[in-house]
């Protein structure tokens, strides 16, 4: 069975949110409302919500009576989102998006952020956001564009991290990027029984304080980091140096712009 690169354990989930949280999650969650806000609901669900970056703005952009319920499959995730929001208007509850604890038609709005490349059946967790929802109730998730397609992960994946695993399956290091083909999104949404369907191409503004900041990020504190840590432990300084002095080639010394591209994915059942 293939290693899992991305699995959370230890600190984990709150290396997740202080760093990756800032960096590119929180500038996601803010473009993906832009694509759930404008209409109403009156009972929402978010699958796999981490740390609740989406469930916070969720909860400021919809009415006090409208249900919130973010649920996530990791309870350390669950629990430091909790802890972040503090607000008895969620309902916060362990549940896996492949089988999910609620009744049919129980949902107006089903939503997840970059979740859905993690479940080890998709298929079958894009069928339970349509099992749960009400009749013309939307399903709204986001996926991320091939690695390739974005410069600084172009970078780290591509050129830093895959060449160094030369002869071994990495795939695995592709996982958060697995979903990036528009005809197979829509697809998995034909198949899960939305007749309405959309997906579009998004592109997001990521800031970083510096190259050793995404070093940091993406490495140091990252379970990237922690392979070549296991793999190559008298090279993971090194390798750690090597980035950096990559970063400032491509990008400069000091604080810098870099661009996310993602797909958003909207079934209407």
């Amino acid at each position: 069975m293939a290693k899992e690169v991305y699995k959370i354990t230890g600190n984990d989930a709150s290396n997740y949110e202080e760093y990756l949280g800032p960096l590119v999650f929180e500038p996601s969650a803010k473009e993906l409302l832009r694509h759930i806000a404008p209409a109403p609901a009156t009972a929402i669900l978010e699958i796999a919500c981490g740390t609740g970056r989406v469930t916070k703005h969720l909860r400021e952009n919809f009415p006090a009576a409208t249900t919130l319920i973010a649920t996530d499959i990791n309870p350390d995730m669950l629990a430091l989102a909790r802890q972040q929001l503090q607000d008895t208007s969620i309902t916060f509850q362990l549940a896996d998006a492949q089988q999910l604890p609620f009744s049919d038609g129980s949902f107006d709005l089903v939503v997840n952020q970059f979740g859905i490349m993690f479940l080890p059946d998709k298929q079958t967790g894009i069928r339970e956001a349509y099992r749960v929802l009400t009749p013309g109730g939307r399903f709204v998730f986001t996926t991320w564009d091939q690695a390739a397609s974005m410069p600084l992960f172009q970078l780290i994946i591509n050129e830093m991290i895959i060449p160094l695993f030369k002869g071994e399956d990495t795939n695995r290091f592709y996982t958060p990027f697995a979903l990036h083909d528009p005809a197979q999104l829509h697809e998995f949404l034909e198949q899960g029984g939305f007749a309405h369907h959309d997906v579009k191409q998004v592109k997001i503004k990521g800031h970083a304080a510096s190259a050793h900041h995404i070093v940091t990020c993406y490495f140091l504190q990252h379970p990237l980091g922690r392979e070549v840590k296991e793999k190559f432990p008298s090279s993971y300084d090194h390798v750690a140096q090597e980035l950096e002095q990559r970063l400032i080639q491509q990008f400069g010394a000091g604080a810098f712009e870099f661009e996310l591209s993602a797909w958003v994915c909207i079934g209407q059942k």
